[in-house]
């Protein structure tokens, strides 16, 4: 089984330094989607050979003009 991870990084999750949005990092506990990543992660680790997965990301606004 291969495994790949998408990150959405658009404005439409909120910010995530705010605890209203989707993707808020907070230092105590692990957010609803890191959650959900590690639970599948879990599980299918032992099915693929090498437990690497790929992760990629989209609509992030990239430094250094906050072009997405």
């Amino acid at each position: 089984i291969n495994f790949t991870v998408a990150i959405d990084f658009t404005a439409s999750n909120g910010n995530p330094s705010q605890p209203t949005s989707l993707h808020y990092m907070s230092p105590y506990q692990l957010n609803d989607y890191a959650m959900a990543l590690r639970a599948v992660g879990e599980i299918i680790q032992d099915y693929d050979s090498d437990k690497m997965f790929p992760a990629l990301g989209f609509g992030a606004k990239l430094p250094p003009d906050g072009r997405a």
